[in-house]
């Protein structure tokens, strides 16, 4: 039981793990957190919908075909995932054929060409009216924190501070 609590506390993202070093709580990496990757992937779904809505669904529609065009939305935006990662699949291989980015895991590779589309859209989003710039705000400023928190991670190792 006392592994499980343990495995619990450690976190994927910088900016958990800043915020647990910071309380005093260990700052450990892990691949495992269920909540973190749930919420990321929740956040990539909903930066995408967004876009996506944005994009193809025209002004002044009935409110019926809103409602449909929205929940058709909801099922291509899924669909755009899946080819994606397909996509990003092919990349990856091929960086790794061609001898580069070989100590990088696929997951991770994967994370982090997930994470540029993402981004990539969320920066599309700022042109947008209101509530869409502030999604592709909050995006964005939640990926500036977590590399800011990944940098002083990575200073406090090198200069000394701890190796958890």
């Amino acid at each position: 039981m006392k592994q499980s609590t343990k495995e619990l506390s450690r976190f994927y993202f910088s900016l958990p793990r800043i915020i647990a070093k910071i309380r005093g709580s260990d700052p450990r990496r892990a691949e495992t957190n269920a909540i973190e990757a749930w919420a990321a992937g929740l956040l990539f779904y909903l930066i995408s919908y967004v876009f996506f809505v944005a994009q193809f669904v025209p002004r002044g529609l009935r409110h019926w075909q809103t409602a449909l065009l929205l929940v058709a939305l909801g099922f291509f935006v899924w669909l755009f995932w899946l080819l994606l990662l397909y996509i990003n699949s092919l990349i990856i291989k091929l960086l790794h054929s061609c001898g580069l980015f070989r100590t990088l895991p696929s997951r991770r590779a994967q994370s982090i060409l997930l994470g540029i589309a993402t981004t990539a859209m969320a920066g599309a989003l700022l042109l947008r009216g209101s509530w869409m710039r502030g999604v592709g705000l909050f995006w964005l400023l939640a990926v500036g924190a977590n590399l800011a928190s990944a940098l002083v991670l990575a200073c406090g190792r090198n200069a000394g501070g701890d190796s958890k």
